[in-house]
Order: C-alpha cells, then structure tokens, then sequence
C-alpha cells in the first residue's frame, strides 16, 4: 500500500513539473500569466500557491517574464529603428501594384517607440521634463494691444 501512495505522489509531482514547464515555456513568449496558467492547463490560484512555495519556480517565473520582456524591447527597437511595412490603404482597401498584384507598402517608423526607448536607456538625457535642473519647461507669454506694455 506505501508503493501505491508514492506513486501517486510522484505521478502527482511529475505532472505538476509538466504543467509548470508548459506555463514557463509559454510565459517567456506571451507575459501573460493568465494565458500561460490557461495553455498549461493550471489555476492562477495554484501558479501562486507554487510561485510562493517553489523557489526554483518563482525564480524561473521571474526569467520567463524577463524574457518576455526583452523581447518586447527588441520588437520596439526593430519598429523604431528598421521601421516596418503599411499596406497602402484606398477607399478603405488596400492598394496593390497591377503588374505583380501585390499590396503597394511604404515603410514607417515609431517616432513614440524611439524616444520611449531613450527614456527608457538613458533617462538622465532624455527624461520628459526639467524639473531636476529646476526649470518646469514652461512658457509664459503675455499678449497686449498696447505697443508700450512691450
């Protein structure tokens, strides 16, 4: 009767390592914890429960989500930076080229995503405002009819 019990326990284990891989794996690619708990087939309460328990969880936890993040960071770059193809809209469709019948693109590129990304890597350059050298940014114009008041 032990044998059987011990192994339950570790069928139990070996399974709950599958789905705590399959979550890792899945929250390294998305970030999204809800998502990686539904394709790993595991309750967020039970993610928790294990995050709070398992070091060696919670740890890999916290890798998965940073390389979901780097990733992010790389997609902004390469959209700010190598810039990405817009189809060329017409009407509400898309235009296309009437020799090959391919959609007409042009490149664009994410001025917001770059100076996000400087903010971001070098915020004492490049941070929104002036407050720490004591200036607010701010203009002050004072507009009259009378030429004198100038």
């Amino acid at each position: 009767m032990d044998e059987d019990v011990s192994g339950k326990c570790s069928l139990r284990r070996e399974r709950s390592w599958e789905r705590k891989k399959r979550f890792l794996e899945h929250l390294s690619v998305s970030g999204n914890i809800s998502e990686a708990g539904r394709v790993a087939e595991v309750r967020r309460s039970t993610l928790y429960l294990w995050k709070d328990t398992d070091k060696e969880f919670s740890a890999r936890w916290e890798e998965a989500l940073e390389e979901a993040v780097d990733a992010l960071e790389a997609e902004a770059r390469r959209r700010a930076v190598e810039g990405y193809d817009e189809p060329i809209t017409y009407a509400g469709r898309v235009v296309c080229d009437p020799d090959t019948g391919n959609p007409i693109v042009r490149k664009r590129y994410s001025d917001g995503l770059m100076a996000f990304l400087l903010r971001a890597h070098r915020p004492s350059r490049f941070r929104a405002g002036m407050e720490s050298e004591g200036r607010s940014g701010t203009i002050s114009i004072s507009i009259s009819s009378d030429d004198n008041a100038l």
